[in-house]
């Protein structure tokens, strides 16, 4: 019974891939880690609705992806959070992922948030899983760096919570 755990153990965790956006590994890393599969769209989702709760500062959840993370990403973080939109135009109030690095079984997510003081803050939203529980946030830490400049959209929607671009 106890070779059977190890190898089921083993097979899950070697088949689970490690990913950071924007991307920084190697081409054979990045070939087996595409930000639309899971559990990459759930991570975002969980720490979007957490900092939405914890953080407040906006009515709605209006978001942005790292470089590297594709439309279809976008779709499937919209389709988890049901009336979430992502950023359309600078002006509007959003959370803002810069970073995301996931591991097996714990991921970061750097995120720079409006506060409910009017202001942009910054934060890094740790979650965890495991074999048989589902990603969750288990901590945040909110770093007293200004924020000074939020970035620049990085993609093209194409029809993502959009009117009239199909």
């Amino acid at each position: 019974m106890k070779p059977l755990i190890f190898i089921v153990l083993f097979v899950v965790v070697g088949c689970t891939p490690i990913a950071t956006y924007p991307p920084v590994e190697n081409g054979v890393a990045i070939t087996f880690s595409n930000s639309e599969n899971e559990p990459v769209p759930t991570i975002i989702a969980e720490s979007l609705l957490y900092a939405n709760k914890c953080f407040g500062g906006v009515d709605g959840i209006v978001f942005y992806l790292p470089e590297g993370m594709s439309n279809e990403t976008y779709v499937a973080v919209c389709a988890k959070l049901d009336g979430a939109t992502p950023l359309h135009s600078p002006e509007q109030v959003a959370y803002y992922i810069t970073s995301l690095r996931k591991r097996p079984f714990h991921a970061e997510v750097d995120m720079v948030f409006p506060s409910t003081t009017g202001q942009y803050e910054q934060a890094t939203i740790y979650l965890s899983s495991s074999v048989i529980d589902p990603w969750k946030v288990t901590r945040n830490r909110v770093w007293l760096v200004p924020v000074k400049e939020l970035p620049l959209p990085n993609y093209e929607l194409r029809g993502v919570g959009t009117t009239g671009d199909g």
